[in-house]
């Protein structure tokens, strides 16, 4: 039989609400070692009691449930599933593989406890409160876990950290964008890498596949070189993708090679503006979970907005 303390109880609705408060505001503005834990720990806490309210047959073993599933999450393995999900769905889920999280696995034995003694849950529950009010918006906040991060994905062996939706709008055409780069003296100019590595199809529109090659001398693939240069330089001439081998955002904070998109000349005149989309930049290498936060939160993201504000 269905108990509905288990998700009804002051213990289960405190870690619920800690995990919204956390994930949704203290990670942003109070970014620490703390914050970052601080929804692991109340996560692990609540899992194993919603699981047996939602499967009752689990009972105790829904710790080890929770226990098997928290480790998978925090593992590598689960990465094609958060893309799939990603891909199909509009709430976007995220997170950062960090071995030290697991740690937290030590708490289950709280909800095993109370789990066990259902009698502690049962007397103090809220008698008042229905269990639907409360099982949608607790799946609801565990399925958007840390969703305002302000990367997508952090590359700890390059120091590579990408973003999603950084962007910003500013009341500039393209041409004085570009002046105000320059009199800063900082080094913008086509991404021509990135501009070719997303152009590779074009060399398929200049070149013949000769199938006959395959099991004899000779080049299977035979292109024009003067036309695929011809594209490529047309291509990279009416891309809007740019790249900055380094820019100061703030009094000796340096960011390094800044991969960025200007969509200039936005809107009508005299009510012209143009778009600036951060795509990517290079921070410290192998930096853990907690880290990233702090610098792309704190320091990165605000600054660099900041910084192209001025513009």
């Amino acid at each position: 039989m269905r108990n509905k303390n288990l998700i009804l109880n002051p213990v289960f609705l405190l870690c619920v609400v800690i995990l919204f408060c956390n994930d949704h505001f203290f990670k942003l503005h109070y970014t620490s070692w703390f914050t970052g834990k601080l929804s692991d720990v109340v996560g692990i806490i609540l899992l194993p009691m919603l699981l047996t309210y939602l499967i009752p047959r689990l009972k105790y073993n829904s710790v080890f449930v929770a226990g098997a599933v928290f480790a998978f999450w925090k593992s590598p393995f689960s990465e094609p599933f958060i893309e799939f999900y990603n891909g199909i769905t509009p709430i976007a889920i995220h997170r950062v593989v960090d071995y030290t999280d697991l740690l937290v696995l030590a708490l289950l034995p709280v909800p095993y406890f109370l789990i066990k003694n259902e009698k502690y849950i049962n007397t103090f529950s809220s008698k008042k409160l229905s269990p639907v009010i409360v099982l949608c918006p607790t799946i609801f906040i565990l399925m958007s876990t840390s969703p305002p991060a302000a990367y997508r994905q952090y590359n700890r062996y390059s120091g590579n950290v990408k973003f999603e939706n950084l962007s910003i709008e500013i009341k500039k055409t393209q041409a004085e964008i570009m002046e105000e780069f320059k009199k800063r003296n900082i080094d913008i100019r086509k991404d021509s890498a990135r501009i070719i590595s997303q152009s590779e199809y074009l060399i398929l529109r200049v070149g013949r596949m000769n199938a006959q090659n395959l099991n004899h001398e000779g080049d299977i693939f035979k292109y024009n070189n003067d036309s695929l240069k011809t594209l490529l330089n047309q291509r990279i001439q009416e891309s809007h993708d740019y790249k900055i081998d380094q820019m100061e955002i703030g009094s000796g904070s340096i960011v390094r090679n800044i991969q960025l998109s200007i969509w200039g000349d936005i809107g009508r005149a005299p009510k012209q503006y143009s778009r600036i989309i951060v795509h990517s930049i290079q921070v410290e290498k192998n930096l853990d979970s907690i880290q990233v936060d702090n610098k792309l939160n704190k320091i990165y993201k605000n600054l660099i907005l900041q910084r192209l504000k001025e513009f």
